[in-house]
């Protein structure tokens, strides 16, 4: 089958997927243990897994550039052989599994504390389950346009949130900057790490985008973004509830929603963000599902999903609600054991994997030249053959370069604060605002990065 004739979902779409596997992750409860870990400092807790996503991506570039028109599970086996192929295939789905468990029971219980208390645990899940049966019978392509319709809602809602908490913000109550200890700001990233893991599962649909510099740009903006809305809300939970008051809250972003008060008759905004929150956590976990499925059918040997849709439902249905007893189950297996699960196996499966995959060729579609080609000529002459400016100018490994140079300056900013703000809180606050400065110009090269590549397509 071949990749390029089967352009299932468009770069912008499979970043946006990327940014609500970020972002819609972590709202439920992980926040609440960064806080617990960082105090002040939570909110740098997100760099340490943008860099993994960025080599994640990276691993499923050189997937896409030698095996065009397969997925993850299908190059597996390749590069590895039938045996070994197999086995890593079924460590994968076993993984998809939990993290299904993990999300379901999860949302669940969130549904179930703030929406409906007297509703039991078990028909939430077996309802959530009933739409996740509705998207198996579809193709990915659905849920990404379903995430098209609410994401864009999600960000703005984000962006807005600093104006509509205005009057409860405070300065004091996030400084003095990077002060905690290292090894609490390494474990907290760490942490994270078991919610950023979950971006392999993009890796189950690389056959649906045909051009490989796509699919690289898309995971990598899709993670800046979710990554910046991830400290966004972060930064605001600890300006509003203090350093303290988070880490001992189970859902700290909703509790500092619920200090939104417009006016004396509009003082309920939480059940608005709710209304946009929860569609985007219910795109993901659909994703993982679909992810689930093609896995599943890998293993069987072909990709009709159809056929074990139901049967793979109920046992997912089946296999939540026997997984945990209590509350307190539920979120120390997602929020410990996902962090344990994911370096457990999967650093070292993708770098085992990069070095085979470096083993074959290349496809010769896949590998265009930046350089000198007549596109790029086009891409940046305007409608009289005349230069833009010094934007078009810049090719598309220029801003990947800009973009992975940011990170790394992203990075020395934390460590420079971490050794010398203890003893000049000035050092500290600046290293903030440089981390703050890079981070948003790292989210304007890996968009440009998209820009690119959609250019170099037409």
């Amino acid at each position: 089958m071949s990749g390029r004739s089967m352009q299932i979902m468009n770069q912008r779409q499979m970043a946006w997927l990327t940014c609500s596997m970020i972002a819609g992750g972590g709202l439920i409860s992980i926040q609440q243990e960064l806080a617990r870990i960082s105090h002040t400092d939570a909110w740098f807790s997100y760099l340490l897994p943008l860099l993994y996503v960025f080599f994640i991506s990276y691993v499923f570039m050189q997937m896409s550039l030698r095996f065009p028109g397969k997925h993850m599970f299908e190059v597996v086996k390749i590069v590895f052989g039938l045996g070994i192929g197999t086995i890593v295939n079924l460590l994968l789905v076993i993984h998809l599994w939990l993290i299904l468990m993990r999300d379901l029971r999860s949302l669940g219980k969130f549904i179930g504390t703030i929406l409906l208390p007297n509703t039991p645990q078990d028909i939430l899940v077996l309802l959530f389950m009933l739409m996740l049966m509705f998207y198996g019978k579809t193709s990915v392509e659905v849920i990404a346009r379903v995430n098209d319709l609410f994401i864009p809602f999600f960000i703005g809602l984000a962006l807005l949130l600093p104006f509509l908490l205005a009057n409860e913000l405070s300065k004091e109550l996030i400084q003095p900057v990077l002060t905690v200890m290292p090894v609490k700001l390494f474990y907290s990233n760490a942490l994270n790490l078991g919610w950023y893991g979950d971006v392999f599962v993009i890796g189950a649909f690389l056959h649906t985008i045909g051009s490989a510099k796509q699919i690289h740009s898309s995971i990598r903006h899709g993670a800046v973004l979710g990554s910046a809305l991830a400290t966004l809300n972060m930064v605001l939970e600890i300006s509003v509830l203090g350093p303290n008051i988070p880490g001992n809250m189970i859902y700290p972003v909703y509790s500092m929603v619920q200090h939104i008060h417009m006016t004396d008759f509009l003082d309920r905004v939480d059940l608005i963000m709710l209304s946009i929150w929860y569609p985007i956590t219910a795109c993901k976990v659909v994703l993982i599902y679909l992810a689930f499925l093609n896995g599943i059918s890998s293993l069987l040997g072909y990709r009709d999903n159809s056929l074990i849709n139901s049967p793979v439902s109920l046992f997912l249905l089946l296999t939540s609600v026997l997984a945990f007893n209590s509350t307190t189950e539920i979120y120390s297996f997602g929020n410990f054991s996902s962090a344990v699960i994911v370096l457990a196996y999967q650093p070292v499966l993708f770098i085992i994997l990069l070095l085979l995959l470096l083993r074959h060729p290349k496809t010769a579609e896949q590998n265009p030249s930046d350089a000198g080609s007549p596109e790029q000529g086009k891409d940046r002459a305007g409608p009289s053959g005349g230069r833009k400016g010094w934007v078009p100018k810049i090719s598309y490994k220029g801003w990947i370069s800009a973009g992975n140079v940011l990170l790394v300056l992203s990075l020395g900013f934390v460590i420079l604060g971490l050794v010398y703000s203890s003893r000049y809180a000035a050092i500290g606050l600046t290293c903030g605002i440089g981390y703050v400065v890079c981070m948003a110009l790292t989210l304007v090269s890996s968009h440009m990065e998209l820009v690119k590549t959609q250019k170099n397509s037409t």
